[in-house]
């Protein structure tokens, strides 16, 4: 039984991490269904325009407050991530209390609005979490996928139990079981290890925001981005299309349920995936089979037609997801991870809003439609694949000029040996044979410190230390790739402690 658990959960300590995200996953279900009904499916199309408009400017607003204010919020908390999680699931579930005898009167608004906000700060605190919890920079996709597995999984057990209750009874009884759900979420996340967070400093915050602007980040949050919109444009359009063409309601549930089975789907594709591709290659798949499918399928027949796009951009979805998390928690600083996250969810919301604004505003026929979707999804993988590597020597380049000048000598001195290391590490980085520079950046501080072992205690060299030993600790907990964020993170703080080491040296000699 043990053993089964761990396949499905994952291993420890992401285990409990996963455990808190399907029971938050649940009542997130019951608060769903507690609302829906109302937008749609009950009025006529024109009718239904003016409030889809309202409701997708609502889904945008939780961002406006999570990005600017959360998301640091979240990096810099007391006691780490779980108690962001912990907080996230009691104020959920006090709101569920409250909102469970207030849905017949204004207060609906601002208690349904603060449950997404929370909502939102537990998302941005999970990615955040799950790669201090997994060190492994190549098990991270797999980490991503199991969550989001295993929240499919308990949102369709949710569903299920959701629907039940509100044949039963009524909403009321409805958000009081969703609030019983986020309250076991809750003791879930205080079992989850405490990780702390990390103390900002004037190294770590120079290579935080160079690493902050990395292409891979910018790239990929621009690809995800063309998904998002994608999903968001396709989810209205498949609406009003089949609800043009006097489809009936199963219809639209074979569409939804597609949609599900796909993504469902891509959460055991996407680990296997991952063995064969970086995370960058994860993401242009998933553009690139989703255009395939809406340019190919035949446009004549409606309903057959967006089932078969619906599965592929179900798995294109959370390909991308995946592949983009898994990035982001690769390439991001440790200390900015939870404002990275927060910043580029109000991205992809945004781009969510305006994709779906734009069936609501033109309603464009089938053809039409997936014509659209699938070139808009095939220029951005084509546009992405081969922009990609450029940017990144591009900026590796520009990074350079951070890095402190320590292999200038005149033709008369001897370079030292650490600075020679040094020196060779740059050049096998530059040619993208990682796991040598880091070894002989390892070589360099061991090298330096021989040479001047004072000085690798002075306060100021301290903090640049503790940051190359940490990457070094990761490269040799890791079994795959060194990223090359990992490297020149090494070789700037390498860098500083071998100059710092070279000056000193000089002004002993002119002192002799």
């Amino acid at each position: 039984m043990a053993a089964l658990a761990g396949r499905a959960f994952g291993p420890p300590p992401v285990d409990k991490l996963v455990r808190t995200s399907a029971f938050s996953s649940a009542a997130d279900t019951f608060v769903a269904v507690s609302l829906a009904g109302s937008l749609f499916f009950n009025v006529s199309v024109d009718a239904a325009r003016p409030r889809i408009i309202l409701y997708l400017v609502l889904t945008m607003a939780p961002f406006a407050i999570v990005a600017p204010l959360i998301g640091p919020f979240v990096d810099r908390v007391r006691g780490g991530h779980r108690w962001v999680i912990g907080a996230a699931c009691l104020g959920r579930a006090l709101l569920c209390l409250a909102l469970a005898f207030q849905l017949r009167s204004l207060w609906l608004y601002p208690l349904a609005f603060s449950i997404l906000v929370l909502n939102k700060t537990h998302q941005v605190a999970k990615s955040a979490l799950i790669p201090r919890l997994e060190l492994r920079s190549e098990r991270l996709v797999a980490a991503n996928s199991t969550h989001t597995r295993v929240g499919a999984m308990a949102g369709a057990v949710g569903g299920t139990i959701a629907v039940s209750v509100l044949t039963l009874s009524n909403a009321t009884a409805v958000l009081i079981v969703g609030a019983c759900f986020y309250g076991t979420a809750l003791l879930m996340a205080l079992r989850i290890a405490p990780t702390p967070p990390v103390k900002p400093s004037p190294t770590r915050r120079l290579i935080e925001d160079h690493e902050l602007k990395a292409p891979s980040l910018f790239l990929g949050v621009s690809s995800m981005a063309a998904i998002r919109g994608a999903m968001g444009f396709f989810t209205f359009f498949a609406a009003f299309t089949l609800k043009a063409a006097g489809e009936p309601t199963w219809v639209f549930g074979a569409v939804a349920v597609a949609g599900g089975v796909g993504g469902f789907a891509a959460t055991f594709i996407a680990p296997a995936l991952r063995r064969l591709l970086i995370e960058e290659r994860i993401l242009e798949t998933a553009m690139i089979l989703p255009a395939a499918a809406a340019l190919i399928v035949p446009k004549n027949w409606v309903a057959p037609s967006l089932i078969v796009v619906a599965f592929a951009l179900g798995v294109a979805a959370t390909l991308g997801r995946q592949g983009f998390d898994s990035l982001v928690q690769r390439d991001a600083p440790d200390a900015e991870r939870g404002r990275a996250f927060a910043k580029f969810e109000a991205r992809l919301q945004l781009t969510w809003v305006g994709g779906a604004l734009l069936p609501v505003l033109v309603r464009p026929s089938n053809a039409v439609g997936l014509f659209f979707l699938g070139g808009v999804l095939a220029l951005g993988a084509v546009t992405y694949g081969t922009s990609a590597r450029a940017a990144v020597k591009r900026h590796w380049g520009q990074w350079a000029g951070l890095l402190p000048s320590v292999d200038r000598r005149s033709d008369d001195d001897v370079v030292p040996l650490d600075e020679q290391l040094l020196g060779t590490a740059r050049w096998l980085a530059d040619r993208g044979s990682n796991r040598q520079a880091v070894a002989l950046c390892a070589a360099a501080l061991d090298a330096a410190r021989r040479r001047s072992p004072a000085e690798s205690t002075r306060p100021e060299l301290v903090d640049a230390l503790l940051l190359a030993e940490g990457v070094l600790d990761r490269a040799a907990r890791s079994e795959g790739e060194v990223t090359e964020v990992d490297v020149e993170t090494l070789i700037a703080a390498t860098a500083k402690l071998v100059a710092h080491d070279s000056e000193s040296g000089a002004g002993d000699d002119m002192v002799s």
